[in-house]
């Protein structure tokens, strides 16, 4: 079983391995170390993200960070998330026709340079269980995702580019809640969103419409106020998007911040495709009412290891 865990849920797991008192909660110090004994009997994989790389250089202290690093490290199968770039591109390819819909086991892979967006995907039916290749190629990407998890910060130029995209992002979905806010009107507000996302996604589009080869008249016809939200709700990843975006932009004191690309990109991708999913707590309840609201089927979403353990524990999917 696949099992997606938020950053902050690492940093509990690290913590019962070298910081036990840190942990606040009686209850989920017992829940870390029985995930902890599940990972290590190989009853679930714990896979890991581009986002948990970049969140572990932020994680504070050397010491910190190093403690962080070498629990995703021991609990580390070689299990990655592909990036969600790569998702996202894929899905909406399948939905202008140009393939099969993924499936959980193309998005969680052993396969080097998943977490990355310059990746390109090999779905799990298409792999030779037999490559002789696979074996060095396996083993020097280890080495290369461990010394990546464990270097200690990302050059300074390149820090700066990162947090300028994201600061835009931000600021403009957090633009368009407060011109929201400012001029209440009668509004589908999933159509808003759905239109927000299509500027998003407006390069991907094109680029999935060229690789299936659908005329930019029929591209138009998929993507019309009638049928774009439906158009989204179906894919998996990028349905969960539309349902936490909408959500937050129906409150207008929730303030968009850097963090919430991860937050929302990451965790709704997992959503998607994992069994389940360990999140943060904000997003964590978004993504359980996305759960209810969308029509593909989608991980089992907690908010805490404890729920996770319950939810395991009780045999509810196998």
């Amino acid at each position: 079983m696949i099992v997606y865990l938020d950053q902050c849920h690492w940093v509990t797991m690290a913590r019962a391995r070298v910081a036990r008192h840190k942990v606040q909660v009686a209850e989920e110090l017992q829940a870390a170390d029985a995930l902890w004994d599940k990972a290590e009997a190989g009853l679930v994989n714990l896979p890991l993200s581009s986002a948990h790389l970049v969140e572990t250089v932020h994680a504070g202290t050397k010491e910190r960070r190093r403690h962080l690093a070498q629990a995703m490290l021991d609990a580390y199968g070689g299990w990655h998330m592909v990036n969600p770039l790569v998702v996202r591109s894929h899905e909406l390819n399948t939905a202008l026709g140009g393939g099969r819909a993924l499936q959980g086991a193309d998005v969680f892979t052993r396969a080097a340079g998943s977490p990355f967006f310059t990746y390109e995907m090999v779905r799990a039916d298409a792999q030779d269980p037999h490559d002789r290749q696979r074996v060095p190629d396996d083993a020097i990407w280890r080495t290369v995702w461990r010394e990546l998890l464990h270097d200690e910060t990302l050059p300074a130029a390149e820090l700066d580019a990162t947090a300028s995209v994201i600061s835009g992002w931000a600021g403009v979905h957090d633009r368009l809640a407060q011109y929201l806010q400012e001029n209440p009107a009668a509004r589908d507000l999933r159509l808003v969103t759905a239109a927000l996302m299509i500027s998003d996604l407006r390069l991907d589009l094109a680029q999935a419409a060229h690789s299936a080869q659908i005329s930019q008249e029929r591209l138009s016809m998929l993507l019309q106020p009638e049928t774009i939200v439906g158009f989204f709700s179906s894919l998996p990843f990028l349905g969960g998007v539309l349902e936490v975006t909408h959500a937050r932009l129906r409150n207008p004191a929730d303030r968009w911040v850097t963090n919430d690309l991860n937050d929302l990109h990451f965790l709704a991708c997992a959503a998607g495709y994992a069994d389940y999913v360990v999140a943060e707590k904000k997003t964590g309840h978004l993504l359980q009412a996305a759960t209810r609201a969308l029509p593909t089927p989608r991980a089992r979403i907690h908010r805490n290891l404890h729920s996770l353990l319950k939810d395991l524990g009780s045999g509810s999917r196998s």
